[in-house]
């Protein structure tokens, strides 16, 4: 099985993005209960966490979806790429099946292999971790949303790995769904 979901992935980078997706699933339930999340990949006492979210993985269209939100609204870039999770996720499962389901079982989602199941259940670990995931609650408006769409679309080193073609209106129907 492999995990990373992007077209360049290589077994032994799969094997980085297992480890961080399963240090993640351990270590964030563990930090929310600490307190937070402002200084995730700085607290010297979490560096497992740190080690694991923030390895050597070449990243793919939930990057490129996540730049605009931190410009754009200000967001800790692993904040925005947590809210777009879950729309991702769904979104290239049908693209990378085995990759997708064993996402979700490392990170006990139990999801079904239909996308909506996907996406509601990663919609609930994240909100069960205290993240708020509409990104209306974070100041964005519909009628921004084109303009982040071709943003994101333009970052082509990160769209280009993605295991599902993303077209801008693609991205622009992931953003509606997260607002």
């Amino acid at each position: 099985m492999t995990t990373a979901p992007n077209i360049k992935a290589h077994p032994l980078i799969d094997g980085y993005a297992r480890l961080g997706i399963d240090l993640a699933g351990r270590y964030l339930a563990r930090r929310r209960r600490r307190g937070g999340y402002r200084s995730a990949g700085r607290d010297d006492a979490d560096l497992f966490l740190r080690w694991g979210v923030l390895g050597p993985v070449n990243t793919a269209g939930g990057h490129a979806l996540a730049y605009p939100l931190g410009t754009r609204l200000k967001l800790p870039h692993g904040l925005a790429n947590a809210i777009i999770f879950p729309h991702v996720l769904a979104f290239n499962a049908s693209a990378c099946p085995d990759k997708t389901a064993g996402v979700a079982s490392m990170l006990g989602l139990g999801a079904g292999a239909r996308a909506n199941d996907i996406l509601t259940s990663a919609m609930d670990y994240c909100q069960a971790l205290g993240i708020e995931m509409r990104l209306s609650r974070h100041g964005a408006q519909g009628q921004d949303l084109p303009i982040w769409a071709e943003e994101a679309f333009a970052i082509k080193r990160l769209i280009d790995n993605n295991p599902r073609p993303l077209g801008s209106q693609d991205i622009l129907s992931i953003y509606r769904s997260a607002l």
